[in-house]
């Protein structure tokens, strides 16, 4: 696979060398994106393809390269765009939309959990250096712990060369190796040297690293030095390669003030046999295990500090138990091993699919759509798929096997604020592929706003914000579905609603389980009145099935609307079960899985029958079956062709095509179905 990494630029640091060593394994299989640096010749050499972009200024304009970027994944045939910084991190997630290169990052940092370090999390799998920078993901950036993999950073050691501690004792060097940072800490290693210089006027400290961009800082140290006499005893190195610096180190100290993400000089010094010295930092006291392969101090502790580097120099049995323990550790740390778990993560990245599936509502058009579901996990059975759906409805989903996850909105979801916090939250959910079934102004814009690689709609309303779209055609729901999911290869098998085995345990515990029941869907949940059968008509259809089918019970379903309809009901009898406003959406579908019959108008509960494979007689008026219904042999459509059928209208004085619709007609198909 081809690999892209992008990063602010090429000068030293941990993240520099990460890539430097990369360059030597992946070779022409990898292409260096940054903003130039001293290190550029060194990938060169390795054959690595290099291209210069502003990807290293906190600014807007920055994101001026995404188009670059994106012609350079698509002329080198870039499979992943590794990115290792933040500013690179926004340019590379943009870049890798509506494309087929994976998008992956490094937290190289403790970033603080600001928006512009969100983008660290937006890729379907982050490495972490160390178990330090997992934690902060996970505490501050809320980020899923099942996405973050921990591959921490590396020596050569033939790169390095191992000398007895006892050796190096006889030099009196005391070194300090990183970036001259306020964050780094050097004044505390001066002052411990200062008070170690008291002991042993033969001692030497030598600092290597650069001064870029802190030379405020580092007239500070310079002047610290000059004030404590120090300067025949104290030499800045400028930047120097860790091997040449340890060679002749007696001990080695890190005094960081900052959570370090890893800490690669510590694996150096054991790589080298020089002992370490460090401040309890972070990574640091996960690397260096105290008495055993190092000595932690407390931050900032200076006379601690001083007492366990004269410990080291003064005690050769510590120094050599400390050294030879730490170079069996450091093998743990290996290029070789390190590598292999880069390109075990790269392969699982590409072989990672995540897919969300837009639909709000209403619950009817959910049940729709589990066909589409079932087709999805077909074609990507080992996918991550999760359903963006209201929250009143998730609660039915969370036993679907074709979904890994409900994501449950409220249903003020259209509201401009509420779009972009819903998007902003998917866009953790980093995903491939949006599929908008919803196909309203809100599921565009929220398809859109969360940026997957690719985004799947009408081409309707504000479908041009989608990547890929089809015209949309007035045709049975799961044709019109089929026609979407062909944008993905995806072919429903069987045009037919359906369901999956539901648990015994979601029949309701106050109904004793009960044979021959016959359901009455009193009214839509929708609250579309003219959907509604009249109540005088289902009065009188439970007095012609309680009379004639004495073995039967009659269960009146609905929600709380329609248990309100139901106390003008003029009709007791201890058979006619009335159960609106008392049962829940998992409920509900047990019960209607245990009726032998279903009446119900154009609603939820009709469609729910469908795909559950009972006998449902459906009653329409306003709405157009052909449209709605996906028909099979168990369904039984009524309904009365008038001039103005198939109005649509939620409200009529009239309602002429529900009333013909007779209670003698349902009893008289009940009772057809009942006798087969």
């Amino acid at each position: 696979m081809k690999t892209l990494q992008i990063l602010p630029r090429l000068e030293i640091g941990g993240v520099e060398k990460t890539v430097v060593d990369l360059s030597s394994h992946f070779k022409e299989k990898m292409v260096v994106v940054c903003g130039g640096g001293r290190l550029i010749e060194e990938i060169k050499k390795q054959g690595v393809s290099f291209y210069k972009l502003s990807v290293y200024k906190k600014s807007p304009l920055s994101l001026l390269s995404v188009r670059k970027l994106r012609k350079i994944i698509s002329k080198e045939k870039v499979e992943i765009v590794h990115a290792r910084s933040r500013v690179p991190a926004w340019v590379a997630f943009f870049a890798t939309r509506n494309t087929p290169s994976h998008f992956i990052t490094t937290a190289h940092g403790k970033y603080r959990p600001h928006f512009f370090s969100q983008v660290m999390g937006w890729s379907k799998l982050v490495i972490a250096p160390s178990q330090t920078i997992a934690r902060h993901l996970i505490e501050n950036f809320k980020m899923d712990e099942k996405k973050i993999r921990i591959v921490p950073r590396w020596v050569k050691l033939e790169d390095y060369k191992f000398l007895d501690p006892k050796t190096r004792l006889s030099c009196g060097t005391i070194v300090g190796i990183g970036r001259i940072s306020p964050s780094k800490g050097w004044e505390y290693l001066i002052k411990a040297f200062y008070k170690l210089i008291r002991l042993n006027p033969y001692l030497k400290l030598k600092i290597a690293g650069s001064s870029s961009g802190k030379s405020d800082y580092f007239h500070y140290l310079k002047s610290l030095v000059n004030r404590l006499s120090l300067n025949y005893y104290v030499e800045f190195l400028g930047f120097k390669d860790s091997p040449s610096v340890l060679e002749t180190a007696s001990v080695l100290v890190v005094p960081s003030l900052v959570e370090e993400a890893f800490g690669r000089v510590v694996v150096e010094g054991f790589a080298c046999g020089v002992p370490v010295v460090a401040f309890r930092c972070g990574a640091l006291g996960e690397i260096i295990e105290h008495e055993k392969t190092g000595l932690l101090v407390p931050p900032k502790d200076v006379e601690k500090l001083k007492e366990e580097i004269l410990r080291v120099l003064t005690d050769s049995r510590l120094a050599q138990k400390i050294a030879y323990n730490a170079y069996e550790e450091v093998k743990k740390y290996t290029f070789e091993k390190a590598v292999k778990k880069i390109e075990e993560v790269y392969r699982e990245l590409k072989n990672m699919t995540n897919i969300l599936v837009i639909k709000f509502s209403s619950l009817g058009d959910l049940i729709l759509i589990i066909p589409s579901l079932k087709a999805i996990r077909e074609k990507f059975p080992q996918a991550n798929i999760h359903l963006l759906t209201l929250k009143k409805y998730a609660s039915l989903f969370y036993e679907c096997p074709y979904i890994d996850k409900v994501i449950g909105v409220d249903s003020s979801y259209k509201k401009l604020k509420n779009i972009f916090r819903i998007s902003f939250s998917l866009l953790k959910g980093s995903y491939d592929y949006i599929i908008d079934f919803q196909n309203n102004l809100a599921s565009h814009m929220i398809a859109f706003l969360s940026f997957p690689r690719y985004s799947f709609g009408y081409r309707r309303k504000l479908g041009f914000l989608l990547t890929k779209k089809v015209k949309w055609e007035e045709t049975s729901p799961l044709e019109s579905q089929e026609r979407l999911l062909s944008l993905l290869g995806i072919k429903i098998k069987e045009k037919r609603l359906c369901f999956w085995d539901l648990k015994e345990r979601n029949f309701p515990a106050f109904l004793k389980k009960k044979k021959n029941l016959i359901g009455i869907n009193v009214s839509t949940a929708s609250g579309w009145q003219t959907k509604n059968w009249p109540l005088s008509h289902i009065e009188k259809l439970v007095k012609l099935l309680i009379s004639s089918f004495p073995q039967y019970d009659v269960l009146l379903l609905g929600d709380k609307q329609a248990l309100k309809i139901t106390k003008d009901l003029k009709l007791e009898h201890p058979r006619l079960i009335n159960l609106c406003g008392k049962t829940t959406l998992k409920e509900l579908v047990s019960l209607i899985k245990n009726l032998d019959v279903l009446v119900t108008p154009d609603s939820a509960p009709l469609h729910i029958g469908l795909a559950l494979g009972i006998p449902t007689i459906g009653l329409f008026g306003p709405t157009n079956p052909s449209q709605h219904i996906e028909k099979n042999e168990n369904f039984f459509l009524i309904f009365k062709k008038l001039n103005c059928s198939f109005c649509y209208r939620r409200k009529c004085r009239r309602r002429e095509c529900m009333k013909k619709i007779s209670p003698q007609e349902v009893f008289k198909m009940i009772k057809k179905i009942i006798s087969k």
